[in-house]
């Protein structure tokens, strides 16, 4: 990311810094057709060096080559032969560094894409392991409710077999349904289902506490 950005801050610059320096050469050009007084020459030069500020020191080879041609204009040269195949050569050199341009935006994006590609795909491959972690637990969850009910129903089994056989069809009922709790926990009649188990538990309560309470009623009749 911070690479990104100063790539940017670096383009912006260099476009910025072109920028100016065209609008100086392009005025100068403009002055220079004029007719030459002390104050448009002193303008004309102004902004100049503001563009040579801009730029920077040329090439060596450009200098020398820049020299030449205009010693030779100078010296009596056409200036169409003088200029023609430079200006020609500008103009392929600018088309040449449009397209360089155009490539390197193509491949940065192209790059930015396989990145943004990677980082989707890593995106997606937590989101898939954290759904399958969840799964995990449900499962473990689901299988904590399936061990607990089944231990009440072995329970209501044993109790079918050597003690109250009621007792023991209602503690198995009650394993079986501690069971299905996860089961019936998403469904739309999740309430319905357990209110029901709860109705079956009260009348269970009632029925032993009613039960113990008519064992404890005592006998007024005395014995014959």
């Amino acid at each position: 990311m911070g690479l990104s950005v100063a790539e940017k801050d670096l383009d912006k610059a260099t476009q910025d810094r072109l920028s100016k320096v065209a609008a100086s050469v392009g005025i100068s050009y403009i002055l220079a057709q004029r007719e030459q007084t002390e104050q448009t020459n002193l303008v004309l030069r102004s902004e100049l060096q503001l563009a040579k500020t801009l730029t920077g020191h040329a090439d060596p080879i450009d200098w020398a080559l820049t020299r030449k041609r205009v010693e030779a204009v100078l010296g009596g040269m056409p200036v169409a032969d003088a200029y023609k195949k430079e200006q020609e050569e500008a103009a392929a050199l600018k088309k040449k560094l449009s397209d360089a341009d155009a490539k390197y935006e193509a491949e940065k994006a192209k790059k930015q894409a396989e990145f943004n590609a990677k980082l989707l795909e890593r995106e997606q491959a937590l989101a898939q392991e954290k759904a399958l972690r969840a799964q995990e637990a449900e499962e473990a969850r689901k299988d904590k409710f399936l061990y607990l009910g089944g231990l009440v129903c072995l329970a209501g089994v044993g109790c079918i077999v050597f003690g109250p056989k009621v007792i023991g069809f209602q503690l198995f009922a009650a394993g079986v349904a501690l069971s299905s709790i996860p089961t019936i926990w998403s469904s739309e009649y999740f309430i319905y289902i357990v209110g029901f188990f709860v109705l079956i538990a009260a009348i269970a309560i009632l029925r032993v506490v009613f039960r113990k309470k008519t064992c404890e009623v005592p006998n007024d009749q005395p014995p014959a």
